[in-house]
């Protein structure tokens, strides 16, 4: 039995609406909260008219709710209908029933027609249709949400979990989820295109949990090629990538990979119904991209066609999303009561920067208590000056070990232990100069997570990430500003942290040249790296490489020397084949000395060349292509590399059973075959035993019965679609007072 929690008094109004109109077999004409002397719906009746209001009074009680029926008897006396009907959230006995009926001596109020809680769910137990339509009631619910935990079809942590819970109730259900339905329908991938805080993530995560909620196993992943790793078999499973094309700046290297990694895999999702793949994106990082690479430009892609674009909202819309936001918001009564005198809250509604991210922070008793302003104060800055959303809290209001811990984070990985975060914020303070004795920095630095945690971190599972993606956007620009990337190269030595400060210099489009006033700097970082010893020795070359290319010095260079010996007495793990085969085409085109740079070749050659041979019975058949035509191609012994092809080729045909169980169509199963058949032939491979694998998976195939999947439905569009009036505004926002 649902209780409506999950419902803004708006949201609940149209599930009472849809309801009768379901039930009654007719149609109710709306007229919103407060409207037309308290007529929430009218109908027609034989003799007459009838009127509809629904009280969402879950928080206020039964007392209240006699009181608002009292005041409403003079209204309905002068209205006069033929016909009157309550309903309301609460839960009511028949003598509390009776007592409405006596509030309201002048309507014609029959026990019948008084709905409470109980009733409005044996409607929907009667009317299924409406309660998938509103999709809010259920998808939060504990009985959902338990299912969903416990089924294991959703593999995300329990920030992922936590947010997707808190978004729901907030959700306006607009034409952007049908639409993006369409095209998961249509061709099994969908990329979700938008500039910064205008709805992507929310919209993606409203469709994976909706997909959970109908049995479709989820995968979250962070990186395109976990998407290949991911077995489907007969279930129904969706992935999910959030920013698959980054935030901060879009590398070459990116390019590269999604150029090889992502036309390959969405093929795969377009012959298998079982597969949907989901991924956001920013407009212009996707168009950036598309103009670097033809192949993701290319008709096989057709990005237009797998792409909606979020972020144009009709004044409903924007109205009702306040509304959510505040109606669910834990900011106290006074500071709503502030955002609805003199109808300030059409100023937000109609402002040009308004967008949804701007609302979440904004209603946030979390972000409010940072900024310790006044709300019209922070609501005005921010919105005329969007980028002082985080500006004035950072420099002004946030301590100085708030701010180390802040930076750290910056210059890490987006989700950072604890554990590795903590010695980070350490040198972080060091680095800054802040003024923090040292023994005092284990408790500032707890104090730093209290003071941030809800506001600008979110803390799960003892690991840190920013709440939002706006904090890291800022930072960026802060970074910059403040020149502060001068003092983290100083303070950093991990792996992690070394890459995005060499992300954020890159920027910056030096121009590459000895003597760069920060070599020195860079130098001593990369030596912290190599000594430390916690990054493998193809993970350190990769980022040598770039330095010395850019920097051009010759102590980077004797990094690179001991890198590569580390690397010819270790070999390389199976789990690095897609960055071997990336540092074999990055060496050909690098700027090192001739004689280093074939010594360096030659080494990663035969350590590639092992890899293969040892790992083919692992490794995928994308892994094995692309270090293999990459051996062949740049590494310095063709011979060697021919052998280990087929080495690999070898091993992973004689464990291609559990391949060929994830084919499940005939076309998908013809092209595998004829791509493993001209790569075998292309490097003279010739194996006999997968041509019956390969046969007896296709009779399998001809043999099943290829039933469509049922989908989980098309929703219906809760909000109005078309422009509504400041009055029809200013009544939907009457219901905020006294929420």
């Amino acid at each position: 039995m649902y209780d409506f929690r999950t419902l803004s008094y708006l949201d609940f109004e149209d599930l009472v609406r849809d309801l009768l109109q379901a039930d009654m077999n007719l149609r109710m004409e709306s007229f919103g909260p407060g409207k037309d002397l308290g007529i929430d719906f009218r109908f027609a009746v034989a003799h007459g008219q009838g009127i509809v209001q629904a009280k969402h009074f879950l928080n206020s009680g039964m007392d209240v709710l006699i009181r608002a029926a009292r005041a409403e008897n003079e209204k309905v006396k002068r209205l006069a209908p033929t016909r009157y009907v309550i309903a309301t959230s609460l839960s009511l006995t028949p003598h509390q029933k009776a007592r409405l009926q006596q509030a309201m001596p002048d309507a014609p109020l029959a026990t019948a027609d008084i709905l409470g809680r109980e009733d409005l769910n044996n409607l929907l137990g009667r009317h299924p249709e409406i309660e998938r339509k509103h999709f809010k009631l259920w998808l939060s619910s504990t009985a959902v949400l338990e299912r969903i935990l416990h089924s294991g079809v959703y593999n995300r942590t329990e920030i992922e979990l936590d947010a997707i819970q808190n978004l729901v109730p907030k959700f306006v259900h607009n034409d952007s989820i049908a639409a993006a339905e369409g095209i998961l329908e249509r061709s099994g991938a969908l990329i979700i295109a938008g500039e910064p805080g205008v709805g992507k993530t929310t919209l993606a995560r409203m469709l994976v949990w909706l997909h959970a909620q109908q049995n479709w196993h989820v995968s979250v992943i962070d990186d395109i090629r976990e998407a290949f790793e991911i077995l489907s078999g007969d279930e129904k499973r969706l992935i999910f990538f959030d920013d698959f094309l980054g935030q901060v700046r879009l590398s070459t290297d990116l390019v590269r990979g999604m150029d090889q990694r992502f036309p390959p895999f969405l093929h795969k999702v377009r012959s298998n119904k079982s597969l949907r793949f989901i991924l956001t994106t920013r407009d212009y990082i996707l168009r950036q991209a598309q103009a670097h690479s033809d192949r993701l430009a290319s008709p096989a892609v057709n990005a237009s066609e797998l792409t909606l674009n979020v972020g144009h909202y009709t004044r409903a819309t924007r109205a009702r999303i306040l509304y959510n936001h505040l109606y669910f918001s834990d900011v106290s009564d006074i500071e709503i009561k502030s955002l609805l005198d003199d109808d300030y809250f059409l100023k937000i509604i109609d402002h040009r920067n308004y967008n949804p991210r701007l609302v979440d922070l904004l209603t946030s008793s979390d972000y409010l208590s940072v900024t310790s302003r006044p709300i019209r104060d922070v609501v005005e800055d921010v919105l005329e000056n969007p980028q002082h959303l985080w500006e004035k809290p950072y420099r002004s209001h946030i301590s100085d070990e708030g701010r180390a811990l802040m930076l750290a984070l910056f210059f890490n990985d987006p989700v950072a232990s604890l554990q590795s975060l903590e010695p980070a914020f350490m040198r972080m303070v060091e680095a800054m100069g802040f003024p923090i004795p040292e023994g005092d920095r284990p408790v500032k630095f707890r104090a730093a997570l209290r003071e941030l945690e809800g506001s600008v971190l979110a803390i799960q599972a003892r690991s840190v990430r920013f709440s939002s993606p706006g904090v890291r956007d800022f930072l960026l620009r802060a970074v910059t500003d403040d020149q502060t990337l001068s003092v983290a190269i100083k303070a950093v030595q991990e792996l992690a942290e070394i890459r995005q400060c060499w992300t954020v210099f890159s920027t910056q489009d030096p121009t590459p040249a000895k003597g760069h006033p920060e070599t020195q700097n860079w130098v001593a970082a990369a030596s912290r790296l190599v000594s430390h010893g916690n990054a493998s020795s193809l993970q350190m070359l990769e980022i040598l490489i770039d330095m010395y290319d850019q920097l051009q010095n010759d102590s980077i260079f004797n990094l690179i020397n001991h890198v590569v010996d580390s690397l010819g007495s270790g070999g390389i793990d199976g789990t690095e084949a897609e960055r071997c085969a990336s540092i074999l085409e990055r060496l050909a085109s690098s700027g090192l000395p001739y004689d280093e740079l074939s010594d360096a070749t030659r080494v990663v050659t035969a350590a590639a060349a092992q890899m293969l041979a040892d790992y083919g019975d692992s490794l995928n058949f994308d892994e094995i292509t692309s270090v293999g035509n990459k051996l062949y191609t740049y590494g310095s012994d063709k011979d060697l590399a021919v052998e280990a092809i087929a080495d690999g080729m070898k091993a992973y045909v004689a464990n291609i059973d559990p391949v060929l169980s994830e084919i499940h169509s005939i076309d998908e199963l013809d092209e595998f075959e004829h791509e493993l058949r001209r790569f075998m032939e292309e490097y003279g491979i010739f194996n006999t035993s997968a041509a019956s694998d390969f046969r007896y998976r296709r009779e399998s195939l001809l043999e099943r019965d290829d039933n469509d999947d049922e989908g989980y439905g098309r929703s219906v569009s809760l909000a109005p679609s078309h422009q509504v009036s400041d009055d029809q505004i200013r009544s939907m926002f009457r219901g905020l007072r006294g929420r």
